[in-house]
């Protein structure tokens, strides 16, 4: 990859590894929309297509995004602003820790 995706990797992810953070395209890609500035944004789309960052959107972790950001690059990317957020716990909000004793 080029140095200045490694750069960009640098800034979304200082605390890992930049090249293993670009080994991951789809991961880097996410926190590059969650993370990343605009000049961020830029570099990247002169090395990666729109397409791989809709891929990257639609396959994103839970808990990178915030609600503003996952509702922009959802309008984006999709035409869907208003898109369901990857969960950590999904159905979390049905359990009742009463009953599960």
């Amino acid at each position: 990859m080029s140095a200045s995706l490694e750069q960009v990797a640098k800034r979304v992810g200082w605390y890992s590894d930049p090249a293993r953070l670009l080994a991951n395209p789809d991961l880097f890609l996410a926190r590059v929309m969650a993370r990343g500035g605009s000049e961020d944004v830029v570099e990247v789309l002169r090395h990666f297509s729109i397409d791989a960052l809709r891929r990257a959107y639609l396959h994103a972790p839970p808990g990178l995004f915030t609600k503003r950001a996952w509702a922009y690059w959802g309008l984006v990317l999709v035409n869907d602003a208003a898109r369901p957020m990857p969960e950590r716990f999904p159905n979390a909000n049905r359990l009742d820790w009463r009953k599960a004793t």
